[in-house]
């Protein structure tokens, strides 16, 4: 299933690219995946904040299958997707920007989950102890929070749905952490065996 997701997005997103610029392929993906399901959320009847939850655990799903594929290799979707075989730093660079572009956006949706999910249980799903002003602002600061497993306490999940997300969300960032490690000492190790026998 995750294969045949991300080949899908991924020959969409190259059909963009060629049809267009690599630019455009960046901004439809950040607009699908990161903008609309926040656009949903502001959207003032009930079921858009559910539609805003559901493609953001979507993304999230993608991102986790992507992320273990990426590491634990597959052989039909590194050809469909063409994967690069890394020999070089400025390669490895693009790696780890991409690794960190895709942490940015389990952020992101994490946040609207849990705005969303504020905004289903009349928000009651958490506690804020001290709220801003600004609408999204304290949920996305409780995501950074959670997924980085720092926890202050000054927002905490207040019911059964909501404490499950963040548990997620901490599983899925440790689990993100190690195997983005994982994956950056394999890459240096290759790189330096391609070195050596050169």
């Amino acid at each position: 299933m995750w294969v045949s997701i991300l080949n899908f997005l991924s020959d969409l997103e190259f059909r963009i690219a060629d049809k267009t610029s690599d630019l455009c392929a960046v901004l439809f993906h950040f607009c699908i995946f990161w903008i609309f399901p926040v656009v949903l959320l502001f959207i003032p009847f009930k079921l858009f904040p559910i539609f805003g939850i559901v493609f953001a655990v979507f993304y999230i799903y993608i991102l986790a299958g992507d992320i273990f594929l990426s590491v634990f290799g597959h052989e039909k979707l590194e050809k469909k997707r063409g994967m690069i075989d890394i020999t070089q730093v400025q390669e490895m660079r693009q790696e780890i920007i991409g690794a960190l572009i895709k942490y940015l956006g389990a952020i992101i949706s994490f946040a609207t989950i849990f705005n969303g999910l504020q905004q289903v249980f009349n928000g009651k799903a958490f506690i804020i102890a001290n709220p801003s002003h600004i609408p999204y602002f304290d949920l996305f600061y409780f995501s950074v929070v959670t997924i980085t497993t720092v926890g202050y306490g000054d927002i905490q999940p207040a019911n059964g749905t909501a404490k499950f997300f963040v548990i997620f969300e901490i599983v899925f960032g440790l689990g993100f952490a190690l195997l983005l490690f994982t994956m950056l000492i394999s890459l240096y190790i290759d790189i330096q065996r391609k070195k050596k026998y050169k």
